[in-house]
């Protein structure tokens, strides 16, 4: 066993290797709470970055959804709705426009004057009906309300070239009639004349 005398520095070691076991118990323990501080730190950064994941993804959600619907919008702005289509007013540009040619082929008188206003006219009404046809394709992006406005100015340009078209003949028929009458009157008197 120990001998005596070697009992007194067992004795005066003692706390020092008590002081050395119990300073590698608080390492242990320092160690121990900086291990379960990292790993709460791992738990909340690991839970941070799903709410920036689930976050991202919503707003990605919210823009995609944001998109779609411009999308939906602008496309419904290329097609023309049923009330725009089945308007009277297309149906009234084209018979309009059916009346024009009819008055202007049964004008007989071809005179420059008269080509150059059928030209007018019939140049006229082919771009209102050019621009009635892409009022009713998907060449624009209009509202209806818009479209209905731009169908109500082509109607009444088309309206406006028919009443003139009308005028127009019934002018010309006037001065025919007149011309005629003139040429009978002139072949009466001609006539008249070369008897007495």
């Amino acid at each position: 066993m120990v001998s005596i005398k070697y009992l007194p520095l067992l004795l005066l070691s003692l706390p020092a290797k008590a002081q050395l076991f119990g300073q590698a118990n608080k390492q242990k323990q320092y160690y121990e709470q900086q291990i379960a501080a990292y790993n709460a730190l791992r738990a909340e950064l690991k839970q941070g970055y799903g709410i920036i994941k689930n976050g991202l993804g919503g707003i990605r959600d919210i823009n995609t959804s944001e998109l779609n619907a411009h999308t939906a919008y602008y496309n419904a702005l290329k097609t023309p709705s049923a009330a725009v289509k089945n308007n009277s007013q297309v149906k009234d540009i084209l018979k309009y426009q059916e009346y024009i040619v009819t008055l202007f082929s049964r004008i007989s008188d071809e005179s420059t004057y008269v080509k150059h206003v059928k030209a007018k006219v019939w140049t006229d009404c082919s771009h209102d009906l050019s621009d009635l046809q892409n009022l009713l394709s998907s060449q624009l992006q209009l509202s209806d309300d818009e479209r209905l406005k731009r169908l109500s100015a082509i109607h009444a340009a088309m309206l406006d070239k028919y009443e003139f078209s009308q005028s127009f003949s019934n002018q010309l028929k006037t001065l025919a009639i007149q011309r005629q009458r003139e040429a009978n009157d002139t072949q009466t008197l001609t006539s008249l004349y070369e008897n007495h």
